[in-house]
């Protein structure tokens, strides 16, 4: 008996060690830089507008996961691949939204006499354009000139999306101007005791949204918040009228 259980552990543990020796490849960690930007330069052109960043094969953001990967290359190969890997960290810190990281990175490629230098130079020009859009200042003193500050900058967008037609910078201007649609939205609903007519001017908003945006990844998230904000109303409505009431209109 005794000699059955220490052959029946033996034949265990040297399972359990060989299995535990063979990890899956997927989730191996990246080895050289061809590993690291091979998925990243095929995602990096998807259209930020229509859909979420995508997610390696470990489910991480793979914008966020090429930056971090790349930063521990870089420790371990001092110099090697400068102007790659400065490039490829622009252009993920720009699709992560973080413009002025992007645009140092890229100021790094374009002082560098690489093949890269050129193309480097023309997206900073691109992203200084982002850049002005959103930090101009929008007027505070009153809702009415805020929000046709917005407007402006909805403008704005429109002029970029069109100079760049087919570009993942297109993709990029639209998800700023979307941002820009829904922030007025959430303003006037703010704002909606201070203004005449505020809940008809909500609903109008929320209808232009979900129309002028039917082609985003958020459509359904806009959906959803328009539902929230009928249900907000229908709740008012019961607190200032009795249900039981004669005058509550059904």
């Amino acid at each position: 008996m005794k000699g059955c259980l220490k052959l029946f552990l033996s034949v265990f543990l040297s399972w359990s060690c060989s299995a535990r020796a063979v990890p899956e490849p997927q989730y191996l960690p990246a080895v050289g830089l061809l590993d690291i930007v091979k998925d990243f330069q095929r995602l990096a052109r998807e259209d930020a507008y229509r859909f979420p960043i995508p997610k390696d094969v470990t489910g991480i953001n793979i914008m966020k996961a090429t930056v971090v990967r790349l930063e521990d290359y870089e420790k371990k190969n001092p110099g090697q691949f400068s102007d790659i890997i400065h490039f490829s960290k622009a252009t993920a810190y720009e699709r992560l939204r973080e413009y002025d990281q992007a645009i140092a990175y890229y100021r790094k490629v374009g002082e560098s006499d690489g093949r890269l230098g050129a193309e480097a130079v023309k997206n900073i020009e691109v992203l200084e354009s982002f850049q002005r859009i959103l930090q101009k200042p929008l007027p505070v003193q009153d809702p009415m000139e805020y929000i046709k500050g917005m407007d402006e900058k909805v403008a704005a967008w429109n002029e970029i999306i069109r100079k760049y037609q087919g570009s993942p910078y297109e993709f990029l201007a639209r998800v700023e101007e979307e941002r820009i649609d829904r922030a007025k939205v959430a303003f006037v609903e703010l704002n909606r005791y201070r203004m005449k007519d505020g809940n008809q001017l909500v609903i109008l908003g929320y209808s232009q949204l979900v129309t002028k945006h039917r082609q985003s990844k958020n459509l359904y998230r806009y959906l959803l918040d328009f539902g929230d904000f009928y249900a907000l109303l229908a709740k008012e409505y019961t607190i200032q009228n009795d249900p039981e009431g004669l005058g509550f209109d059904q």
